[in-house]
């Protein structure tokens, strides 16, 4: 007779189980919105660094639960004021692009973004991130942004749904 360990058969079980709970625990919809503050960098001597906002929403169209996820993104940026040729500016930004994202166990999600802003400024962008589940929809992101005239560092919530 073989008397297995109580750690061994509950590991052996949780690896036969798991990855059929694996998918009920995905979003199934793959829609994504989120608003954040952003902290902008302008490379110059006249501006320091200002706090604006940031409104997002996406689409995941490839999902493989625990593993990654590809989507397009789009969203709006608003800058904080600053000192331009005129005056006081604030840059009014669109964005969109595609992102990848690796999803790992249990809460920490990476990310990558690749896109094309335009408004106040247009160019090629993009940015770097993580997030970290707090609910079983929200999400709190934390990204580093780099667009055309500045850097960006952007702390927003996320909410997924079902």
């Amino acid at each position: 007779m073989i008397r297995r360990k109580p750690l061994s058969v509950l590991l052996t079980a949780l690896c036969c189980i798991l990855p059929f709970a694996l998918p009920a625990t995905a979003p199934a919809s793959g829609l994504y919105a989120g608003a954040g503050g952003i902290y902008t960098d302008f490379d110059d001597e006249r501006n320091d660094s200002r706090f604006g906002y940031r409104l997002y929403a996406g689409y995941d169209f490839i999902r493989i639960p625990a593993l990654f996820r590809l989507g397009l993104e789009g969203g709006y940026t608003r800058t904080g004021t600053f000192e331009g040729d005129d005056g006081s500016e604030r840059y009014n930004n669109r964005d969109a692009g595609l992102q990848g994202t690796i999803t790992t166990l249990p809460l920490i999600n990476f990310h990558g973004r690749a896109g094309y802003e335009w408004g106040d400024s247009e160019g090629g962008m993009f940015a770097l991130g993580a997030s970290v589940g707090v609910f079983p929809l929200l999400r709190v992101r934390a990204e580093y942004q780099n667009r055309n005239d500045f850097d960006a560092g952007m702390l927003s919530l996320e909410l997924r749904l079902p």
